[in-house]
């Protein structure tokens, strides 16, 4: 049995050693740091390239690995390393021409449009290619059965849930139209949010930002809006699919764009009339605790309580929650349904609104995709 102890400490402490050197150098790759002073031994090595993979940050960390000169790395590691930091290169190329193609197929077809997350976001990275990307979301304008219509004259068996519809693949990347940005759970909270996006969505459809390499423009979110937007994506990751750091990045990259005080009153006041707030706390936390982040560059106070739970849930969900061992299954729909009242529980006394309003929003949104995903 001492034995057994032994060996769980020993676990434990080559672990701590592990998330210390991956934040560290994560610190080291983005520019909080001056230099990378942890000593890692080669299993540590492939510990932080595991964490890097698993919470979408491998191209991002690999230039802080360059930059310090591929000290003490294993040769195998670093040649993998490098293998997927190409890749990673080369999958941003092709997102940002297909983006381009996304925006300018809704535009042909009158419809303003801007790209969401992705490589928008990538732009205001240090090096735009190195951000893990996935699939492109584009928000057109229009509402939800203008959308529709639309979407289903070219996928006439789209699904859609309560913000997006699903579109398929173009040049082999999944698209997603959105007819609204985000949701929360809270119907009054949710209200507010979509007449906000309303009132914000002729600004960031004519906010036009040139991609790189010359691949042509398209509309992005304003810097403004990234700074609310982000964070009811941020919830809606850590409330139904599992957060991972790659959303925290991106904020960090939108904040480090910098506010006026007037633009940080009028974001503490807007975070609190949408719901936000609570959520905005515990990623200042994770800011300041990850990346440094000072007090000065927070645009609410962290929230250490909240921000200790969603560092936790960070580190054990992974990126969009695929490394999360709490979830027996994803397949089986009692299972997914179980799991989620269990999360709710386990987050309730961190977010109460969002989980006692969620087996409500739960019913409402079976009964709205029962009504729009009806054959037409």
């Amino acid at each position: 049995m001492c034995t057994s102890f032994a060996i769980c400490v020993l676990l434990m402490e080559k672990r701590t050693t592990v998330i210390d050197g991956f934040y560290a150098l994560l610190r080291f790759s983005v520019g909080e740091s001056e230099d990378f002073s942890v000593n890692l031994t080669s299993d540590e090595w492939f510990g932080v390239y595991q964490m890097a993979q698993q919470q979408a940050l491998l191209g991002l960390l690999f230039c802080g690995v360059e930059r310090n000169g591929h000290t003490a790395i294993p040769e195998e590691l670093l040649q993998q390393w490098s293998r997927m930091y190409r890749q990673i290169r080369k999958l941003n190329a092709w997102c940002n021409r297909v983006a381009v193609d996304v925006s300018g197929f809704f535009g042909q077809h009158g419809i303003r449009n801007c790209i969401l997350k992705g490589q928008g976001i990538a732009l205001i990275y240090s090096d735009p290619s190195v951000r893990m990307c996935g699939d492109i979301d584009v928000w057109v304008e229009g509402g939800v059965e203008k959308t529709l219509t639309f979407v289903r004259q070219f996928v006439p068996d789209a699904k859609t849930d309560c913000h997006h519809v699903e579109f398929g693949q173009m040049n082999g990347v999944e698209v997603e139209v959105h007819f609204s940005p985000a949701f929360v759970n809270n119907p009054i909270h949710n209200r507010r949010m979509q007449r906000w996006f309303a009132q914000m969505a002729n600004e960031q459809f004519s906010h036009v930002a040139e991609l790189p390499d010359g691949v042509g423009t398209v509309s992005v979110p304003t810097t403004a809006f990234n700074r609310i937007f982000l964070l009811a994506h941020l919830s809606h990751h850590l409330f139904y699919e599992g957060i991972g750091l790659r959303q925290v990045v991106d904020y960090y990259y939108v904040i480090k764009q910098g506010f006026t005080e007037e633009e940080r009153r009028e974001d503490e006041r807007l975070l609190k009339w949408l719901g936000l707030y609570d959520v905005a706390g515990a990623v200042m936390y994770v800011l300041g605790e990850v990346l440094h982040l000072s007090e000065k560059e927070m645009i609410v106070p962290a929230d250490e309580r909240r921000g200790r739970f969603l560092q936790n849930e960070i580190m054990q969900s992974g990126n969009m929650g695929k490394y999360d061992e709490r979830v027996s299954s994803r397949g089986n729909k009692v299972a997914r349904n179980w799991w989620r009242l269990v999360r709710d529980m386990r987050m309730v006394w961190y977010f109460p609104s969002e989980c006692l309003w969620e087996p409500f929003f739960r019913f409402y949104h079976y009964c709205w995709r029962k009504k729009h995903n009806r054959v037409r």
